[in-house]
Order: structure tokens, then sequence, then C-alpha cells
């Protein structure tokens, strides 16, 4: 029997889990009363990802010695594995009352409270441990990274330094030491702890990007994109969040006055990934405003999800005119319309921005509107101005919906289409005789061309191509002012606010 049991150790060991596995059911089966091989096993399935027969075991154990602290020890792990806390945290707690000194009873009840963001009662329980035994590692760099989360960061760097005493090559404490030092805006010292990361795992994701980060602090944008083109090569999946944050990084990179080095990395990464719509649009407008004729849809939606939660705070950080310069400009021809309420259509209305403006103008439930992404809607739709809201392409919408409206608004929307035709003839269609189009577009004064994608991603129009698209589609120009629309980079955006009306039937 000793020499089964020395062989099922030794293979489990080996991590032949399945074998070991076998040789401690022969052993429980001959002993089914004997606490350790029933836990033996429990410890193969456990190993083996099989967790729900490892806890029946387990548990097992516990009925045959009530106070088994390995059991009700491995029970309390094996619940915090699978995230149930209020498990882990009962069977813990008994494991403390066998053995107040067990050092990994304290880490679950720890690790739980970390993982519920009680950074507090995290540290309390660390600290246990710590006391414990102060030369645990597995203590100090909890240690650290709770006073880290705490914003801590004085403490954070010494038991951060306490574990690098103890583990030279941890990557984590080292990742811990340079995410202190950058909070305490000491970036050069950052880098280094972060290279010393990058040294001992080159592959780190989460290196990569504290590199780039740290680089980005300092302006070195050399480095900064460097590191960053090595962490989007070495996602393991290629989400919307990823390829926006690089796109964005590349055009500020352009716009702090390294063009050169932005449209570099912009050709890489549409060579990397020639068919990705997202990467496709960001990196050709970096280096080549011709080469799109309209934002693609995927790139569209991406966007408007990611920055729903913030767009209007940010709008507001740039001073957005566009949704009250419409407002004033429908005032000076709705005013003395004969309709009593109109019928109005928001294109693009995002959250709502110049759904609010307009909304004066409309009949009790004549104000539509309709956008590309969901979670600007959400926002929208909780200003409660909106008969419906609809989430669809503002053309598809036009193209199908039975309805005819007496107003159609597109407050900074067609700065995503770089041909204007198709719109425009849908516009046309939608609306009633007499019926009004408010717009606005980004003024092109980078060229001569009718519309070019500049390095923003959106837009810009020559002001007598969209009169000529105008009336190609059947409207006629009523008025076109030039204004400021918004800032971007601290320099204000020029644009063109323009009001089109179909022809009445009897002209």
């Amino acid at each position: 029997m000793e020499n089964l049991e020395h062989q099922a150790s030794v293979l489990f060991g080996e991590k032949e889990f399945r074998k070991a596995l076998e040789i401690y059911q022969l052993l429980m089966k001959g002993n089914p009363k004997v606490e350790k091989y029933v836990i033996a096993c429990g410890n193969c399935y456990d190993a083996l990802g099989e967790k729900e027969q490892a806890i029946e075991l387990y548990t097992q154990a516990l009925k045959i010695n009530k106070a088994s602290e390995a059991a009700m020890l491995n029970l309390s792990t094996i619940n915090y594995e699978i995230g149930n806390y209020e498990k882990s945290t009962e069977y813990a707690e008994n494991t403390l009352k066998q053995n107040p000194n067990n050092i990994a009873a304290w880490q679950n009840l720890a690790n739980i409270a970390f993982c519920n963001g009680n950074y507090e009662e995290a540290l309390k329980y660390y600290q246990k441990m710590y006391e414990k035994n102060n030369n645990s590692y597995i203590a100090m760099i909890n240690l650290a990274n709770t006073y880290y989360s705490l914003g801590k960061y004085v403490l954070a760097l010494e038991f951060a330094k306490k574990s690098l005493e103890r583990h030279p090559s941890s990557v984590v404490a080292n990742m811990i030491s340079g995410n202190a030092l950058a909070a305490l805006e000491k970036y050069e010292k950052a880098i280094d702890k972060y290279l010393r990361a990058y040294e001992l795992d080159e592959h780190n994701r989460e290196v990569l990007n504290a590199l780039s980060e740290a680089y980005h602090a300092l302006n070195d944008w050399e480095n900064c994109i460097v590191f960053a083109w090595r962490y989007v090569k070495t996602a393991p999946e290629q989400t919307d969040a990823v390829k926006l944050n690089f796109g964005y990084l590349l055009y500020e990179c352009y716009s702090e006055k390294s063009e050169e080095l932005a449209r570099k990395y912009a050709a890489k990464w549409l060579n990397f990934f020639p068919n990705d719509k997202i990467v496709q649009h960001m990196a050709c407008a970096l280096t080549n405003g011709h080469a799109l004729l309209n934002s693609d849809h995927t790139y569209i939606k991406a966007t408007f999800d990611a920055f729903a939660a913030d767009f209007e705070e940010t709008l507001s950080a740039l001073d957005y005119q566009a949704p009250s310069l419409l407002e004033t400009e429908a005032g000076k021809h709705l005013k003395t319309s004969v309709f009593k309420g109109y019928h109005i259509l928001d294109l693009g209305c995002g959250t709502g921005l110049c759904g609010e403006k307009m909304k004066k103008f409309a009949s009790r439930r004549g104000l539509i509107g309709v956008d590309l992404s969901e979670k600007m809607l959400d926002v929208a739709r909780e200003k409660k101005i909106y008969a419906q809201l609809i989430c669809d392409d503002i053309c598809h919408y036009l193209e199908t919906t039975s309805y005819f409206f007496h107003v159609e608004v597109a407050s900074d929307v067609l700065t995503y289409f770089g041909d204007l035709t198709k719109v425009f003839v849908r516009v046309s269609k939608s609306l009633t005789p007499g019926g009004m189009f408010f717009f606005t577009v980004s003024e092109n004064s980078v060229n001569e061309d009718d519309f070019f994608m500049v390095p923003s991603g959106r837009f810009v129009h020559n002001s007598n191509y969209v009169e000529r698209v105008l009336k190609s589609a059947g409207l006629r120009v009523v008025s076109c002012e030039r204004h400021i629309l918004r800032n971007e980079a601290e320099s204000p955006v020029y644009g063109y606010v323009f009001a089109a009306a179909k022809p009445e039937l009897n002209k």
C-alpha cells in the first residue's frame, strides 16, 4: 500500500493526474474511511479541472472527519476559484477556527475581499498573512498590490521592493513597482521597472501597454508607438477597443507633429489587418484621405458605442456648437410655416443633443431619431424627447421608411460621409413638398477637392460641392453660413450650416 501511495504521489508531481487518480481511487476503494485518500482523489479531479467531482470528494472527506483542516481549506479554495465567495468564506473561517495560523485560509479571505473591491478589508487579511510569515512572497506582493489599489503608492513601492528581494525575477513585482512610480509621476524610474519586466516576459501585454503609456507621458512618441504596436500585434483577439485605442494614439501622434511616424505605423497596421474595416478607416485617414468615399458602418458603430457614456462631456469640452447653430437656423424658417407642428427626423441623433434643440418645433409625437449606435440611443432614450428611436444606418432607414417628414436635421453627421449624393437623394425623397433639411458639414480647407478625409477620420467638404449635390438631388439651397462648429486640438473647426428646401408641388 505504501508503494502504491508513493507511486501515485510521484505521478501527481509529474502532472500525470489521471494515472494518479486511478491509483488513489484503488486505495480509497480499499480504505473508504481513510480521509487522506479521499482528499487525494479530490486533488486529482481539481487538477484535471473537474471541480464538481473535487467538491464532492472534499465534502465526503469532511464527513469522515468534521475537523479536517485540509478538506475545509480545499473547499474554501475551490469555491473561491469558481466564484462562490460565500461558501469559500464560510470554509475559510472554519479552517481558521481549527488553525488560526493557516496562511492559505487568510489568503482566501483576502482574495475574496479584494475581488469584491473591499481593499481595506483585503489589506487587513493580507497583513495577517504577513504577520504569520514576514518572509512570505505571496503576502508581500498582495500587500503591494492592495496598497496600490488604495492609492498608497509609497507603501506599494515598499512591499514591491521586499517582493523583489525575495524574487528578483518577478514580473508582477516589477510591474507594481512601475505602476506605483508612474502614479507618482516618476516615469523614467517606472520605465526602468517596466523594461525589467519586459526582459523577463517580452510577450506580456500588460507590460507592453504600461511601457507605451509611460513613454507617452514623456512625449517619447517613437518608443510609445513601438510598444503600442507590439501590444496590438500580440492581441489574442482584435477587439474594437484595441483597434480604436491604437488608431486614436496614431492620430494623437500625428497631431503632435510626429506625422511621418504616425503614417509609418498606420501603413504597417493596414498591411497587417488589410480587411478590417476599423483599421481601414483609421489607417487611410492618416495615409490616404482619398482612399474611402464614406465611413464604414462597423467603424461608426464601434466608435460611438465606445464613447457613448462620455460623449456629451467630451463635446462640451470641445465647445460643440452644431446643435445650437441648427436650432437658430431652423428658427428663421419654421416659425412662419403653415404647420402647427412638424414631423421631424433627427438623422444620426446620437444622445439627443440636436433633438433637445429641435423638440420645440415638433408636433406632439413628431420627433423621430435614427442612429447606428444602440448605446448612444440608450442615452437619448433616457431624455424622453423622441416619439421613436430607431437603430439603423440613416441611408437604409431613409430608403425603406414609409414616412414623409416636414423637417430633417443632421448635426455633424455628414462628416462621416464623403460622397453626399446617396444621402441627399434619400433625404429629398423622404421630405414632404416644401419640407426643409438643416445640416452641418466641416469645411475643406486642406485642398480643392470636393471632399477629403482628414487624419481625424472625418470628412471635410467644399461648400460648392455640397450645393451642387443638393441641386442634383432636387433640393434648393435656402442659406449657407460659415461658422465655428467645435474645437479640435485647441483649434477651431470651421464648417457650414445649410438650410435646403424641397420645392412645393405647384413649383
